[in-house]
């Protein structure tokens, strides 16, 4: 399996962008900091994708470029163990995760490799354009960010709830 290159796309025109915005608002709990107007303005800067089943999104080592929305199908994110070829499972996201949200602020390549489990459509917002985002509209993209947080703290959250339910 080689990495998502490129990505089909599935969502063109601005019709397709008027969809997009309402679809990100209604399903992804990240974007309910903005308003339809937010969404309407800074959609041009999110890019609406699908991927088939066991396609990787990235590889460990890729370049940290996008972050990823789900919008539908599961994730997998796998990191590489101490023994060459062998890798365990992190996690599983479904929709309304955030994933590879580090790319938004460092463009260190990426720790982990991200599969496909199932047909699968993203939303996808590339580093460049996050940074067009804090340029052109700072305050939606600080919006933006403070959803992404939230869901990021919750999945933390959850992760220690696991790990100490183990103890």
């Amino acid at each position: 399996m080689t990495a998502l290159e490129p990505f089909e796309s599935v969502c063109l025109g601005e019709e397709c962008s008027s969809r997009l915005c309402k679809q990100m608002k209604r399903e992804l709990g990240f974007f309910s900091f903005l308003s339809e107007g937010d969404l309407g303005d800074v959609s041009a800067f999110f890019n609406c994708r699908t991927v088939k089943a066991r396609t990787n999104l990235w590889n460990a080592g890729d370049s940290c470029d996008y972050i990823a929305f789900i919008i539908s199908g599961r994730v997998q994110i796998k990191v590489d163990t101490e023994f060459p070829g062998k890798q365990v499972v992190v996690g599983v996201f479904s929709r309304g995760s955030v994933i590879g949200s580090s790319c938004a602020v460092d463009t260190a390549p990426r720790y982990t490799t991200a599969t496909a489990m199932e047909d699968s459509g993203l939303i996808l917002l590339t580093h460049d354009n996050f940074n067009g985002l804090l340029e052109d509209y700072h305050p939606i993209a600080t919006k933006l960010l403070k959803g992404m947080l939230l869901s990021e703290s919750s999945r933390l959250q959850k992760a220690y709830m696991r790990l100490a339910s183990i103890f």
